[in-house]
């Protein structure tokens, strides 16, 4: 399906886009702080079904501080290739995570981009699962 420099270039843009877009909101979180991140995220939902759920803000305060640890260790194996399709699967589950909780409030515009993106990291995986690594080399005549 596809030859082996074309898988080259969807995992090259997989990884070179995905990688530095989890580095790069890991470190942007860390610099806010990731305690105000987490505070600030959570308090939309306490006008939410979800705030009248007893400790429930816990949960999504303890979610949140997560996310920038999580985002900057899958963006290392993302970049470096080593563990890169379980690495894209756990980073569209996370975005995943994050569109329901946009979702939860209302927040439909952040929520279509970040189902989005998972899909797009979904349907690289699945260009890559397309054609394995050790498949003989392709005919590049015509």
């Amino acid at each position: 399906m596809f030859r082996r420099t074309e898988r080259f270039w969807i995992a090259f843009i997989l990884r070179f886009a995905f990688g530095f877009l989890f580095l790069f909101a890991a470190v942007g979180i860390f610099s806010y702080g990731p305690s105000n991140f987490s505070a600030d995220l959570a308090k939309p939902f306490e006008t939410t079904w979800v705030g009248g759920i007893p400790e429930s803000s816990e949960f999504i305060k303890k979610f949140l501080l997560g996310v920038p640890y999580a985002m900057g260790i899958l963006s290392v194996p993302i970049l470096t290739g080593i563990f890169l399709r379980p690495a894209l699967r756990l980073g569209a589950l996370l975005l995943v995570c994050l569109g329901l909780g946009k979702y939860i409030q209302n927040d439909t515009a952040n929520m279509a981009s970040n189902f989005t993106l998972a899909f797009i990291m979904c349907l690289g995986l699945y260009a890559l699962d397309r054609d394995p690594a050790d498949e003989p080399m392709a005919d590049y005549g015509a």
